[in-house]
């Protein structure tokens, strides 16, 4: 997906600086500055450029990841699947051959993608937990595909273009609005990201059932040469809300939600930011506002988000302001991107995630309103999902009464699937109505048989919060632990034919329960907001009860604080007097740091490293830049993104104790300010994930 979506990725990936910071009006000069400027359409092709110019295999193998990366940013998925297996030839990072899985995954290639993953896990160890997520949700597509449900996926006629089209919205008479970034978008420049015009709001009106005739640009005061899109508009559709993103202004960058109304005319008048935040460096953007108008919905990356984007809800207050946005909450916000929200004509909130489980990409899902807050989040399975982005579902508002016998329901949605027209299209969905089977008299009615009952497997636990002596201090020690409520708990079943994939939310107490099953092993992992994410592992094996009998399997998360630009000291990684090389006694903690990277992969690292005050400063600073390089390296052969790692070497600067050039120090004490530290720079890493 692209566009306004992507965008504010766009604005994320480089710590919401300026657009006018990011370069997006300049033309790159090389591959490396397109690279660098996040110009993805610019980048792949000077990339290909190089790779063909290229002679050592290493670097052509380095070349082809980034136009893998490249492709993948544009959501070229099959281009980015033939390039990453390019980079696979002489790549030795674990990441490139993961990524690689995830585009056979987002191709449809789910049975490729299981042999993959399941490779993946066996020569990587250390990430086998996310490996086995994937391989699952493939074979869980794989069953979903063989048994669709009843919905009927029919493209639209006239509508679509070889350019994105998405969101659609119904209009008055029949009309639909709609996002694109297609030729005829306002402006001369071309999006460096997409390679497209900047997005713009079209309509076009309804032929018959499945046609609508040339769309044209919607509104006379709404579309700019920047990006515009993803709108809602009240039930009588005089007010319309929408997304805009960019501007000639660095101050005004940040995705915004405008609001106008319909002025003499019929014609709209100037918009206006929809204030809803205090900072005015939060994106926000995908609005649905309610029909009686009480009511928005929305998308935003704000400080207490529980990942990329978080859905929101914001009030009218009587004074007609609206009120500071709630988040939904851990049921519906992963740690993942959710946006589009949407209330449909059941009352149900759908909405667009990659964090649940699902079948590729975005997927579509439905969740149910009670008092506490949206929960029974269900996945709306294919044909509605695909292996690629499915997003921006809507609602026909009611059905024609000729049509209420055999629809029950209809509507639009926007995907990536294959068959498409463009990047993204706009396609038609239709529920009929199933036909009653006849009515089977049967004389005798044969007597149940009695099915002996087996034991039932409950899997509990609880998740704390280690508090420390010091709370501003990560290296003071842990006075006690608090039970977190409202964590998320991911319990995954690693057993080949487990069908435990299932994410919960705790009580007050912290407490979590899961009916499981028998013979499997489990990995738990719990996660919170302000909280580096852990897990611990759980079995069924060897477990027996009588018939009937509750067996349960009991666990423990404790979560440790997220510490911003503060180091830790890591134990036990210690290096030999004027060496580099990664000791064998270092690689336990070394291989710790690796999973938690893995467990929080938002988190980007600095890897620092100090030497002892023997030797002159020059000396020991390169000595120690060596040290930390070695660390990364290590790192990386792991699993672990080389871009969410920096190596800083420290020299002598930070001793731990008055060893320096004054001091007469024993090997053990010098041997302490050999040491290496592990330090959290951001947990805004968004490497791949979508965007506004």
């Amino acid at each position: 997906m692209n566009t306004v979506r992507q965008f504010l990725l766009l604005l994320l990936t480089l710590g919401l600086f300026s657009v006018t910071s990011c370069k997006l009006f300049e033309a790159p000069i090389d591959a490396a500055t397109a690279y660098e400027n996040k110009q993805y359409a610019v980048a792949s092709k000077l990339l290909i450029e190089e790779y063909n110019k290229e002679s050592d295999l290493i670097k052509k193998s380095n070349i082809a990841y980034k136009i893998g990366e490249s492709f993948r940013m544009t959501n070229n998925t099959k281009n980015a699947e033939t390039w990453y297996a390019k980079a696979l030839d002489y790549s030795t990072e674990p990441a490139v051959f993961f990524k690689y899985g995830l585009m056979l995954k987002a191709n449809g290639k789910y049975k490729e993608a299981i042999v993959n993953f399941r490779e993946y896990a066996l020569s990587n160890p250390i990430d086998a937990v996310r490996a086995t997520k994937e391989r699952q949700a493939c074979q869980q597509a794989l069953e979903w595909e063989k048994e669709p449900t009843d919905y009927k996926i029919l493209p639209l006629q006239g509508l679509n273009s070889t350019a994105s089209d998405y969101a659609p919205v119904l209009y008055v008479d029949n009309q639909l609005v709609f996002t694109s970034d297609r030729s005829e978008s306002m402006g001369e420049d071309e999006f460096g990201w997409t390679g497209n015009k900047y997005s713009d709001l079209f309509v076009a009106n309804l032929l018959n059932e499945v046609t609508y005739d040339l769309p044209v640009q919607f509104g006379d005061s709404i579309n700019t040469a920047f990006n515009e899109g993803v709108v809602s508009f009240t039930s009588d559709y005089s007010t319309i809300y929408f997304t805009a993103c960019g501007s000639p202004h660095e101050k005004d960058d940040f995705c915004q939600i405008y609001v106008t109304t319909k002025g003499e005319g019929g014609k709209w008048k100037v918009p206006v930011q929809v204030v809803l935040f205090e900072a005015d460096t939060i994106n926000v953007g995908h609005p649905y506002i309610t029909p009686n108008g009480k009511e928005l919905y929305f998308a935003a990356d704000a400080p207490d988000s529980y990942g990329d984007k978080d859905i929101y809800m914001s009030s009218i207050t009587p004074e007609g302001l609206w009120s500071y946005p709630k988040n939904l909450g851990p049921e519906i916000n992963t740690e993942g991107y959710e946006g589009f929200p949407y209330i449909g004509t059941d009352g149900r909130l759908y909405f667009a995630s990659n964090g649940h489980y699902g079948m590729g990409g975005l997927d579509l899902y439905r969740a149910d309103r009670e008092k506490k807050g949206w929960t029974n989040i269900q996945n709306l399975k294919a044909p509605i999902n695909s292996s690629a982005d499915d997003f921006g579902i809507v609602f026909f508002p009611y059905i024609e009464p000729e049509m209420m016998d055999k629809v029950e329901a209809m509507g639009y949605l926007s995907s990536a699937r294959n068959g498409g027209k463009g990047a993204d299209d706009i396609y038609k969905f239709v529920l009929e109505i199933p036909e009653e089977p006849p009515v089977v008299i049967i004389d005798t009615i044969p007597p149940t048989p009695v099915i002996p009952k087996e034991p039932i497997y409950v899997l509990e636990g609880k998740v704390f919060q280690k508090i420390l002596a010091n709370p501003d201090d990560p290296n003071s020690g842990v006075i006690r632990r608090d039970p977190i409520p409202n964590a998320v708990v991911e319990v995954l079943g690693l057993s080949a034919n487990s069908r435990i994939g299932k994410r919960l939310v705790t009580d007050e107490t912290g407490f979590f329960s899961l009916e499981v099953e028998k013979e499997t092993d489990y990995k738990v992992r719990a996660s919170s907001a302000g909280f580096l994410a852990a897990s611990v592992n759980a079995s069924t094996k060897g477990k027996t009860g009588s018939p009937g009998e509750t067996v349960k399997t009991y666990v423990e998360i404790t979560l440790d604080r997220v510490f911003i630009q503060k180091s830790v000291t890591l134990q036990n990684i210690y290096y030999d007097l004027d060496k580099w090389d990664i000791r064998e006694d270092a690689k336990p903690a070394l291989n710790q740091v690796a999973t938690v990277m893995l467990e929080n992969p938002t988190i980007v690292v600095e890897m620092g490293s100090h030497t002892d005050s023997r030797g002159k400063n020059p000396y020991n600073l390169e000595l120690s830049q060596k040290r930390a390089e070695s660390a990364v390296d290590y790192l990386t052969s792991k699993g672990i993104e080389r871009n969410r790692l920096i190596a800083r070497g420290y020299g002598e600067t930070q001793l731990t104790n008055g060893c320096d050039d004054s001091a007469t120090c024993s090997e053990e004490e010098h041997q302490a300010n050999r040491r290496t530290t592990f330090k959290v720079v951001s947990n805004k890493y968004r490497g791949g994930s979508a965007g506004f």
